[in-house]
Parts: structure tokens; sequence; C-alpha cells
């Protein structure tokens, strides 16, 4: 990944639901947020970790937000779309973890960073391709369920 290159939803990634999209753009935004700040010459760490924080709060509270939807549109698949959610959790609670564990070694260097840009990119990647297969399942679901 070019970490100079933002990322930027777009309509592809739409699941016809304002919300979902709109949450959507925000962690979008603040992974964004947060790959900025760990390619800065400074890691501002104070910044780091409020960033790695706010992330995971929303991704809870989208996540949470999200199975509700998919729960009241009745959709068939939802205990593996949760399973899915709960390994993203899984995933960036170990990425915050190993945060953590580096920002308080007294030799955070750039390769520390540099292993931390490749978790955060990992996460990322699984993240936009969850959004534009896994939710645009469910988003199929609701649309042909509504039309019927």
């Amino acid at each position: 990944m070019d970490y100079d290159k933002k990322l930027v939803w777009g309509p592809s990634m739409s699941v016809n639901e304002e919300k979902i999209d709109e949450q959507h753009e925000k962690l979008i935004e603040q992974i964004n947020k947060m790959i900025g700040i760990l390619s800065s010459l400074n890691v501002d760490i104070g910044s780091l970790r409020q960033a790695s924080h706010f992330l995971y709060t929303y991704v809870k509270e989208h996540l949470a937000y999200e199975e509700g939807y998919m729960q009241s549109a009745g959709y068939p698949r939802f205990e593996e779309h949760k399973k899915i959610h709960q390994d993203f959790i899984q995933f960036y609670k170990n990425f915050q973890g190993e945060l953590k564990k580096e920002m308080s070694s007294p030799n955070f260097s750039s390769l520390e960073i540099e292993k931390l840009m490749q978790q955060i990119k990992e996460f990322l990647t699984n993240w936009i391709e969850h959004i534009k297969k896994d939710d645009q399942e469910y988003a199929e679901y609701v649309r042909n369920s509504q039309g019927a």
C-alpha cells in the first residue's frame, strides 16, 4: 500500500443504508488518519493512542449497528457475518496490544513503526474487501426482500 495515498469511500461500497454508508466513510477516514500519524517522520504518540482508541470504539459501535440492521432484515447469513465482525474486533484488539507494547518500548523506532503500518494496512485491506464483498451480500438480500 502506498502510505501517502488516502483511501476514499466510493459508491461501489454503498449498502444503500444511509447510516451504515456514513459509518463506513467515517471508518475509512479514521484509518487514513491513523496511517497518516504512523507515516509521519515524528510519530505523535498521544495522537496515535487517541486515534487507535477512537477507531476501536467506533468499529464496535458500527458493527453493532450493522448487525442489528442485518438481524432485523432477517439476513440468513447473519451468524456467519457476525463471526467475521468478531474476527475484525479481535484483530484490532491484537493490533492495539502490539501498538501499546511498541509505544512503551524505549527502543520505539522506524522498524516498529513499519511493523505497525503493515498491521494497519492488513486491517484496512481486509476491511475494504469486507465492505465490497460481504456487506454487499446483505445489501443485495435486503434489496431483493424489499422488492418481493
